[in-house]
């Protein structure tokens, strides 16, 4: 894979490198008063990498390794841009700089479906939204915070919680509406939609064994979908940045 979305990834950082006197240098990195920082991408991890040295008396230490994002062929310039918030919101933190609104929360608009086509990602946070209109003001403090929406972290810190509640208590009711929603998702969604439903299951399924039957038991009735999930699990448990974005 070439490094075509790696100016997507630093586009969503630039704004934050300005404010907080980060300059331009020659081989790529970008340095302030006390860090420096380089983006990089590792063709033999299929990862963008976040480094990041500390700055002392205007010298540089070495880099170590802040933040590691898998990034293969199957993703496009607007996971590229994930990237970049993800890697702003880990640098702010390790700066110790508190995030300032990039929206009111006034101003953030709910999602709105595709009118025709496969279901999108927004398409997936509207159908969360209308069967669990709580998360509503969390998805306008996400944008309101972020400037942009994070889906995986966004449903990681709503949709996976509430179901491993339902699938805790199993109550039918509760359980039908869950399953409904992720089926129709792997069915009417696009490529990114489909991985994130079946992600999103096998993070309520991670580490918890009744949660993981009662899931199992509601997917027998679209085996492909069963299927789709039995196969991830190995797969999630081994992946650290889906694990952080999704188990809160």
């Amino acid at each position: 894979m070439d490094n075509r979305f790696y100016d997507n990834v630093m586009g969503e950082m630039s704004a934050f490198f300005e404010q907080n006197g980060f300059k331009a240098q020659d081989d790529g990195s970008f340095l302030s008063d006390t860090k420096k920082v380089l983006v990089e991408y590792s063709e033999e991890r299929q990862m963008y990498l976040l480094k990041i040295a500390e700055v002392e008396n205007g010298e540089a230490g070495e880099y170590a390794e802040a933040e590691a994002w898998l990034f293969d062929d199957t993703q496009n310039a607007k996971d590229a841009e994930a990237v970049g918030i993800e890697f702003t919101a880990t640098l702010r933190e390790k700066m110790g700089i508190k995030i300032k609104r990039a929206i009111g929360i006034d101003d953030v608009a709910l999602p709105t479906a595709t009118k025709s086509g496969n279901t999108n990602m927004n398409g997936f946070a509207k159908r969360v939204l209308d069967i669990y209109p709580a998360f509503k003001d969390d998805y306008k403090e996400h944008v309101s915070t972020y400037g942009n929406i994070l889906y995986l972290d966004f449903f990681g810190a709503t949709l996976v919680p509430e179901g491993k509640r339902v699938l805790e208590a199993n109550e039918k009711k509760a359980v039908k509406k869950l399953y409904e929603l992720l089926e129709d998702m792997f069915i009417k969604g696009d490529r990114e939609t489909v991985n994130a439903a079946v992600a999103v299951a096998a993070a309520m399924a991670y580490k918890d064994e009744k949660v993981k039957a009662n899931l199992f038991a509601a997917l027998e009735a679209d085996r492909q979908f069963y299927d789709s999930v039995r196969n991830f699990l190995p797969v999630f448990s081994k992946n650290k940045k889906l694990i952080s974005l999704l188990v809160k």
